[in-house]
């Protein structure tokens, strides 16, 4: 078995990249919203081949998989999840687009919760070249190497967690860095372009030969912990210098 039919839940930033991207999977995507005429306009910006329709039993019949992108407050996840179970095929795969939201949670509003698993898209979702698979507690493996198999055919790398952890793994180790970046900044330690440009000149070029565990693995390990065992013995300064 194999994603064949897709229905993009949803008509804001993230839809009409993540239709694109499953269109160009070979897959027929339908983009399903509250309101019809953003779901139109979502479709048309997805691409020719998706198409649109309002949030109802129909646009489910016979597809493989949903992909949720609504507003990410798990309240209405877990509504809109637990009402758009009742429409689906037995074998059709949940995948909510959360960036942040336990997995697990969501999960627990479903009859069936090991179809569901977290399909996390970086934006623009057409474009970047991998996507997070988060399993929940009692998600089913065929679920997962279902959507491992599709995020191939998008030719994306499929970053699959081990487990269900607050922000998986993309957002953790960004938001790490912005926080990094505006301490730095609030310190009065360097201006924001050279902050801009500490990161977007020289870690990431770094890091596109090889990420941060394979670089300070390069760079020596024994040096990289003297660095940052210096690093977290400094005193914290409060206060900013003039």
């Amino acid at each position: 078995m194999s994603v064949e039919s897709v229905v993009v839940v949803g008509t804001g930033a993230m839809a009409p990249g993540i239709a694109a991207a499953c269109a160009a999977a070979g897959t027929s995507v339908t983009i399903a919203g509250r309101d019809e005429d953003r779901a139109a306009a979502a479709a048309e910006d997805a691409g020719d081949d998706v198409r649109a329709s309002p949030i109802e039993p129909a646009a489910f019949a016979g597809c493989d998989l949903v992909i949720e992108t609504v507003v990410e407050d798990i309240t209405v996840k877990r509504d809109l999840l637990s009402r758009i179970e009742g429409w689906l095929d037995a074998g059709a795969i949940v995948a909510p687009n959360t960036s942040s939201l336990p997995v697990g949670s969501l999960a627990s509003a479903l009859e069936h919760p090991g179809r569901l698993a977290g399909f996390h898209f970086l934006n623009p979702a057409a474009v970047t070249a991998v996507v997070e698979i988060v399993p929940g507690p009692a998600t089913a493996p065929a679920t997962i190497e279902l959507l491992v198999e599709l995020a191939g055919r998008m030719e994306k790398l499929p970053l699959v967690l081990r487990r269900d952890y607050p922000g998986f793994i993309w957002n953790r180790l960004q938001m790490a860095m912005i926080r990094e970046c505006v301490h730095l900044l609030d310190e009065g330690v360097a201006d924001l372009a050279a902050i801009e440009a500490a990161v977007s000149d020289g870690l990431a070029p770094r890091w596109i030969a090889a990420g941060p565990l394979a670089t300070s693995d390069l760079g020596g390990s024994a040096t990289f912990r003297i660095v940052a065992e210096q690093l977290t013995r400094l005193p914290h300064h409060p206060q900013r210098k003039a």
